[in-house]
């Protein structure tokens, strides 16, 4: 069956925001007298949600302090998220190819709606994606398989005619929540030995290796 749809995960897959997502809680964690945190350090700590980041920044401890950092580090990411954030090398143009080839295109992140939106704008400015759906109150979260679902469902497509692409267990996970085929790729987050226990159905190392899994 030909693919006919891409679900793309945001930080760690289209861009590389570890930087700015760094800096921005360190901001708040300094703020607030708790330890900061190195880059190596945060590419373990992201995934899954902004709370939980926070939550593995901080201390067992010191867990009543995350609303205080969220507020903070989320003030401050408005202000940085672009300052060292660029997409991959590679994927601007893998975007256009497929576009060009009429693939249906989303961004799926459990980033907040309109930082996600931003972002994509941003460095996708010309129309790309069809939709981007980020946190909002109320909605699921990846690995939730809902929010998947209801794309398949807007681009009127079997969950067989998409892939899922992502850098962190948590992708995978919702990749095979929907029966979607689950891409994982080396270059963001998490390892490919990661990927791979978390159901990975493909591993790739080049954003080139996404536009194969189209011909």
């Amino acid at each position: 069956m030909r693919y006919k749809a891409a679900i793309f995960d945001l930080d760690g897959t289209l861009v590389d925001s570890l930087a700015d997502l760094a800096d921005a809680t360190n901001y708040a964690l300094k703020i607030l007298g708790q330890p900061c945190w190195d880059l190596q350090a945060y590419q373990q700590k992201i995934g899954n949600s902004i709370n939980l980041l926070i939550s593995r920044a901080l201390a067992p401890d010191k867990q009543h302090l995350i609303d205080k950092v969220l507020e903070k580090m989320s003030k401050k990411y408005v202000q940085i998220c672009l300052n060292k954030t660029r997409p991959y090398d590679g994927i601007p143009e893998v975007i256009d190819e497929l576009h060009k080839r009429q693939v249906k295109l989303a961004v799926l992140t459990n980033k907040d709606q309109n930082m996600a939106e931003k972002i994509v704008l941003h460095f996708f400015d010309n129309g790309r994606f069809d939709t981007v759906v980020g946190t909002t109150t109320g909605n699921p979260i990846k690995p939730d398989p809902t929010q998947t679902l209801q794309l398949i469902d807007k681009f009127k497509l079997k969950p067989q005619e998409a892939v899922f692409v992502g850098d962190s267990e948590v992708d995978m996970q919702t990749a095979k929540a929907c029966k979607i085929f689950a891409v994982g790729v080396s270059w963001g987050f998490r390892s490919t030995e990661v990927l791979i226990e978390n159901g990975a159905d493909i591993v790739i190392d080049e954003p080139e290796g996404i536009i194969d899994l189209f011909n």
